[in-house]
């Protein structure tokens, strides 16, 4: 049963991406950006029924798009969600003269013909994660250009961390304005400095940043010697985690699962592998707060518990029932008649995982707007995320 929302008018694309009744999330052959549309009409009060089917994680599976650009052969990623980010990173790895197949929530992707180094500008600035290629580009070919990422304005995101930590592994790294004022506009140029490839380094994070440590993650698994990178983000974090395991599988060497440094052995050759994408904790989270929003009960599944913890202690303690009904499903209810009195108030501070998630914050403070007492909301990831 898919997930309904009474006296509720949603647009067709939320019935296509939500239905539980869809074996796979179907991608075109072709993929291109779809437009989308940029109106909700909503009508309330309303409550939610139902199950939902979560998708696989947009935030891993980026990352896992960009690594398939160190392997030689091809790589097969299951369970991919239809979004138009995916769309634009399969667009970005095309362009570049990768082969493509997407069908059924799959994409098969090989990098064997990748005949470019330099990523269209156009495709750069629809999604952030397009920035992700310039760590496989430089250590398998050898260079890359790449523009400065676009992508959702919440606050500062710089790359610094990526280039300097590119630098430590042996690339020339030069930035160059297309137009002054305007620092999205501008290209990042990097290349080995011995004119062959990477080379193993020391390097030290200032801040643990995911996509930092991913990027040069990616890198250094095809770095010639051994490279050590600290306080990095931990392999706990999901995304993380799941790059560490799909760069394994093709070979890699890393070793420092669960602390903040990691060792990492560079191969020279990486090979194609297979990963199913785990389920998306954001869109999880999402779920779950709607929920409670609406003092509805819903199923969803799949899910992982364990990766969205810190969202469940806290709407327990604000007095929603949650049961775990299997391994991968989960039951939350905020209904009158299951909690027998209204939610209540309680605060966040958002933190890398397994600390409160930065992208569930606005959401979440639109939960404590219906709960009764006061709130403190604490954003101490993204400097614009209270533009909401």
């Amino acid at each position: 049963m898919a997930l309904s929302c009474n006296n509720t008018l949603f647009p067709k694309p939320f019935f296509t991406s939500c239905s539980s009744q869809t074996q796979g999330t179907h991608f075109s052959n072709l993929p291109q950006p779809t437009k989308q549309d940029t109106i909700f009409k909503i009508k309330g009060p309303s409550t939610l029924s139902g199950h939902i089917t979560i998708s696989g994680s947009k935030n891993a599976s980026l990352p896992l798009l960009a690594a398939t650009l160190c392997c030689s052969g091809t790589s097969l990623l299951h369970n991919l969600p239809n979004v138009s980010d995916i769309q634009a990173m399969a667009s970005i790895l095309s362009s570049l003269g990768a082969k493509v197949d997407a069908f059924d929530g799959k994409m098969m992707v090989n990098s064997d013909g990748v005949g470019k180094v330099e990523v269209d500008l156009e495709e750069m600035k629809k999604i952030r994660g397009g920035f992700f290629v310039i760590g496989p580009l430089v250590a398998r070919f050898g260079e890359a250009v790449v523009a400065l990422p676009g992508g959702c304005n919440i606050g500062k995101r710089p790359v610094d961390l990526h280039l300097r930590g590119l630098r430590a592994l042996g690339a020339v790294v030069e930035l160059r304005q297309l137009v002054l004022q305007c620092y999205r506009d501008g290209k990042v140029w990097a290349r080995a400095a011995n004119g062959r490839g990477l080379v193993g380094g020391k390097f030290r994070l200032d801040y643990p940043s995911v996509g930092a440590t991913e990027t040069l993650m990616m890198a250094a698994s095809m770095a010639d010697g051994t490279t050590m990178l600290s306080n990095v983000a931990k392999v706990m974090e999901p995304e993380v985690v799941d790059l560490a395991r799909f760069l394994t599988d093709c070979g890699a060497w890393i070793e420092g699962a669960g602390s903040d440094n990691l060792i990492i052995r560079g191969k020279r050759q990486l090979y194609g592998s297979e990963c199913v994408i785990k389920p998306d904790r954001i869109e999880t989270g999402t779920f779950m707060l709607a929920a409670a929003i609406t003092r509805s009960c819903i199923l969803m599944s799949p899910v992982i518990p364990s990766r969205v913890s810190c969202l469940i202690d806290k709407l327990s303690q604000a007095g929603c029932k949650i049961s775990r009904l299997d391994q991968q499903t989960l039951q939350v209810s905020a209904h009158p008649s299951h909690i027998g009195y209204d939610l209540k108030s309680f605060d966040i501070k958002t933190n890398p995982f397994p600390g409160f998630p930065t992208d569930l914050q606005p959401q979440t403070m639109a939960l404590l707007t219906t709960c009764t007492g006061s709130s403190l909301v604490e954003e101490s990831v993204f400097d614009n995320r209270m533009t909401h």
